[in-house]
Parts: structure tokens; C-alpha cells; sequence
């Protein structure tokens, strides 16, 4: 996903309060190729985005790299669920993602559904006057968010579309019904489940201080076991 997407961009301006958080430093990893040729690049990193309530706490939680028009629809069925939620909010999350459990690839609102009708209304509504949301890690930093950084917009290549439709899949079969087992458990602020989204979500644990890389990095050639 590409926060410089143009749609992505102003959906979250119209409607977020957006901040970025490192929860981590960035590792890198640089090869020397000899004759003054070096590549350096970032390893093993993923993001994660938290929707909160104006207090801070989740909504939702969209993991990893998603293509702008996946995690665009993530965002706004994120932001139509919190709309559902102003009447009764731990027990209209709690419900969501205890559903999602049973029917994990997409919830559906059932026809009829007071939580549906309440969406429909809420929606209308904002069209006269729009909510604000926090979004992002942390309600504890207001830096300048990351697609205001992004500049100008990344262009990419049909590989790499390939590799983050891919990444998206992954995402809507594999973590996310791993969020919803995290949130449906109770109400959370990001800091109470950062570890463990990162750690059983993302396959990316914040407490290894290899990063996950020391079991592969020194394998095979010379540094093979024998």
C-alpha cells in the first residue's frame, strides 16, 4: 500500500487523524560487491495500521503491505464499523471480530441487522458533519504522517504489483483472522498489542534482537554446519 496514493490519501485526510510510529529501528543489510559497488537495503520489516476511537482505542487493525484499493476498502469498512460502534462500543468490536471468527475472509452484515441500518444512518449523517478519528500506532505522537513524506509518488513496476497483490492476499487470509482473534478477546489500546501483532500476525517478533535473521543469514558456504 502506498499512503501517496491520491484516493488513499484523501480519505484518510477527510476522515483520520493520522500519526506514524517506528516501533522499532529499521534494519539493513549492505553487500559489497567490490570496485565501489554497494547495495543497501531494508530487511524484514512490516507495518501495521491501528484504527482508534477518538480515546485511543482500536477499532481495527489492517496488517502488512496491501494494494491502495484493498486497504482503501479495509479503511472504510474499518471506519463504517467504528460509525456502528458510537452507541455501544465494546460490545459492537467485540461482536465484529468474534464473527469474523466463525466467517473469517469478510464479514458480512446481515440484512435487517440493527448494527447495518445503524452504519447506513451514521453515514448519511457524516455527510452534514464528519467524525475524526486517531489512527495510527500511538495517540502519543503527532509527527507529520508518512504520506506526507512520500514524495512524489512511487511508481510501480508490473513485479512489484505482483509481489504486493500477493502480499495483500496474504494478508486477508492469513493475519487478518489472526487480528480478529487478538481483538475480539477485549477492548485494547495499540501499546497493549503492538508485541503481539507484530509477533503472531506479522511473523515479526520486536523482542528478537536478530530480527529473525540470525537463523538464516550465515547459512550455507563457509558458514555451513558440517
Amino acid at each position: 500500500m502506498l499512503f501517496s496514493d491520491e484516493k488513499v490519501s484523501a480519505f484518510i485526510r477527510a476522515n483520520f487523524m493520522a500519526t506514524w510510529e517506528a516501533v522499532r529501528p529499521v534494519p539493513t543489510v549492505e553487500i559489497d560487491f567490490g570496485n565501489g559497488r554497494k547495495l543497501k537495503r531494508t530487511v524484514n520489516g512490516n507495518i501495521a495500521t491501528y484504527i482508534c476511537d477518538p480515546t485511543g482505542r482500536v477499532v481495527d487493525v489492517i496488517p502488512g503491505l496491501n494494494t491502495p484499493e484493498a486497504y482503501l476498502g479495509s479503511l472504510r469498512y474499518a471506519y463504517n464499523l467504528y460509525q456502528a460502534s458510537l452507541a455501544s462500543f465494546d460490545k459492537t468490536v467485540i461482536d465484529y471480530h468474534t464473527a469474523n471468527l466463525v466467517k473469517p475472509a469478510v464479514y458480512e452484515w446481515i440484512p435487517g441487522d440493527i448494527a447495518k441500518s445503524r452504519v447506513e444512518r451514521r453515514m448519511r449523517l457524516q455527510l452534514v458533519a464528519p467524525r475524526t478519528l486517531v489512527f495510527a500506532d500511538s495517540p502519543r505522537r503527532t509527527d507529520t504522517a508518512k504520506f506526507d513524506v512520500e514524495s512524489p509518488v512511487k511508481k510501480l513496476t508490473a513485479e512489484e504489483s505482483a509481489i504486493l497483490a500477493a502480499d495483500t492476499e496474504i494478508n486477508r487470509k492469513e493475519r487478518t483472522p489472526v487480528i480478529h482473534r487478538i481483538l475480539s478477546e477485549k477492548i485494547v489500546r495499540p501499546a497493549e498489542i503492538t508485541q503481539r501483532i507484530y509477533k503472531e500476525a506479522l511473523h515479526c517478533d520486536l523482542e528478537d534482537p536478530y530480527l529473525g535473521l540470525i537463523s538464516g543469514a550465515f547459512n550455507g558456504g563457509a558458514y555451513e554446519n558440517h
